[in-house]
Parts: C-alpha cells; structure tokens; sequence
C-alpha cells in the first residue's frame, strides 16, 4: 500500500521550464517541492501565465530552486506549451543541429517516460506524435545520418528511452532511404509507438533486472497483440503504424510471434522496425547484459539473426550506418 507521500509524489511531474511558451493559451499552476518536518510538499509558486514567468526565471537563476513540477492533470497542457517552444527553436537557424535534436530527444523522453511508467494515458500518446513530427522536420532539414542521432540517445535500457531510440532509427532510416513525407513520418512514429502493448503488463516483469520466466515471457509476448488492439481503438493511426505495433516481433523465415507470419507477409515498416528494435536492444546496457558496440552488433545480426531480419533491410541499414556509427 502506498504511503501519503507516495501518493502525492505520484500527482506531480517534474517540467523543464526553459519549455514554458511566452504567452499561450493553456495556463497551468507551477510548484516547487520542500521538505518539512521529514513530509514532502509540493508548494504552489506561480502559474505558466507570462506575466508569472520573470518569478520563475529569477527564483531559478538565485539557485533557491533547481526543480519545477506541475500537476498530473496539467501534463497534456505542458506538452502542447513545450511544443510550440520546440517548433520555434528548430526554426532557428543559429542553433546547432545537434543541440535541436538533444532537446527534442529530452521531452519525448518525457512523454514516452510519463506513458509507460505513470498514467497510461492515449491522450500523452498525442503529444507523442507531434514532437516527433518534429524530429521529423528538424532532421529532415538538416540531412541527418545515424551518428547524429547516436549523439543524444540513451545507452541505458528502459523501455521509454528503447521505445523512442526504436523511432529515432526508423525515422532517420526512412530519411536515408528517401521515402515520401508521409511514409517517414509514419515509420518514426510506429518505431516510437512499437512497444506501447508493453503498458498494460505488469512493471515488475518489464523492470525485472534478469532473465524471464517461461510464464513471464509468455505474459511479455502479448504485448505486440496488445498494442495493435490499443492502436486500432483509437482509430487515429495508418494501418502501416499499427502493424509495427502488431508484427515487430515476427521472423522474416517464421516462428516469431503472435502469428508465425514469413517474409512479405509481415508488413513492409515492421520488418524494419524489427531490425532497428534488435540493433537498440543489442546496443544498450542492461543490469543483466553487457552493451555490444555498433559494429560487431551488425555483425551479430548479419551472421546470426539472418532467419530472424529481411536482408535487404538489413543490407541498407549497414551501409547508411556508414563511416562514425
């Protein structure tokens, strides 16, 4: 059972001021977090309406405060705000395109963080899609290749940070390949969303620091089923982006699952979101698994996985990974 500070930590997120948009629509209270007399408290400061924000500012550069958060419920307005922020930094011409891409990488580390681990909610998913429209465009402009966005990611494995390392790979893998707008926006976006089945399974199994049980893996193979039917209920996404969800798990020769589907039975961006889902999961440090690095990877997954990956996908991932991967 949960004490009474567990459950006000759990009405409140952290934010990253710097996000908070000059003027908007969508105002929200803002707090700090005290201690007094061993209790945790959650004080209101200001709200996020500009004429609150020289406080802010000031209270952060005097060093009193170095954290700001704001009600669970106000999750979906902050990102709408953070949102807008972004849009007009990526705009700007002076900032460096790896400096655009850390910050975006950060708030949708966020928003895959707020979905998986606290509330669950289809409506964070929003927020989602639109930053990584962004990403997107911020990427697109700036003629990325993958040792850019090798920069920013993650090593450590949670399935946030795997789940949106999974969209970054996809989205910059469909940029190489010069797919149409609209077919990389998709990609990126499925990538990011692949594993969202993995919500509804307990966090003790996809936490768990060691290797699954037969039961707990069997629970942990429903979740490609799972996403697909959460995806399809909310009737927003391309049949291509809920296929990633439903399918990353087949084998391109047979005997993945959920459905034993062989080769171009399996829809076209989930074969390759099959193959950037191995490459994070081969690349990133877990309590019970040493990382590999980026190019013996590859070589596991074209020696020893060739019944598990489309080759041809498989075969342009390794060139546009090319010199600095």
């Amino acid at each position: 059972m949960k004490t009474l500070v567990e459950k006000k930590e759990d009405q409140f997120r952290p934010i990253n001021t710097d996000l908070l948009q000059d003027g908007g629509d969508d105002v929200f209270d803002i707090y700090y977090k005290t201690t007094s007399f061993g209790n945790t408290e959650f004080v209101k400061f200001a709200s996020s309406h500009p004429s609150h924000q020289e406080k802010v500012r000031k209270l952060i550069s005097s060093g009193e405060c170095t954290e700001f958060f704001i009600r669970q419920d106000d999750l979906i307005k902050y990102y709408h705000q953070a949102t807008e922020q972004l849009r007009i930094m990526i705009s700007d011409p002076a900032i460096p395109l790896l400096n655009k891409t850390q910050k975006l990488y950060d708030v949708s580390k966020d928003i895959m963080k707020n979905f998986f681990e606290y509330s669950g909610s289809e409506e964070v998913l929003e927020s989602s899609e639109n930053v990584m429209s962004l990403m997107d465009q911020c990427l697109s402009e700036g003629q990325a290749r993958f040792d850019t966005i090798t920069q920013v990611i993650s090593k450590d494995y949670f399935i946030y940070t795997h789940s949106l390392n999974v969209g970054l790979y996809c989205l910059v893998y469909g940029i190489n390949d010069q797919m149409s707008a609209v077919d990389i926006r998709c990609l990126g976006l499925g990538g990011m969303l692949h594993d969202i089945g993995k919500a509804k399974i307990d966090s003790s199994i996809i936490n768990k620091k060691g290797p699954l049980t037969r039961d707990e893996l069997d629970i942990v193979k429903t979740h490609p089923k799972v996403g697909q039917e959460i995806m399809e209920s909310m009737q927003c996404y391309a049949t291509s982006v809920v296929r990633m969800a439903g399918q990353h798990h087949e084998n391109y020769k047979g005997k993945g699952y959920p459905n034993n589907l062989v080769g171009k039975d399996i829809a076209p961006f989930a074969r390759i979101c099959k193959v950037m889902d191995v490459y994070d999961g081969l690349t990133t440090h877990r309590p019970y698994k040493k990382a590999v690095k980026p190019f013996e990877a590859l070589i596991i997954m074209k020696n020893e996985m060739k019944d598990e990956l489309d080759p041809n996908i498989l075969g342009k991932f390794i060139r546009y990974m090319g010199p600095g991967s």
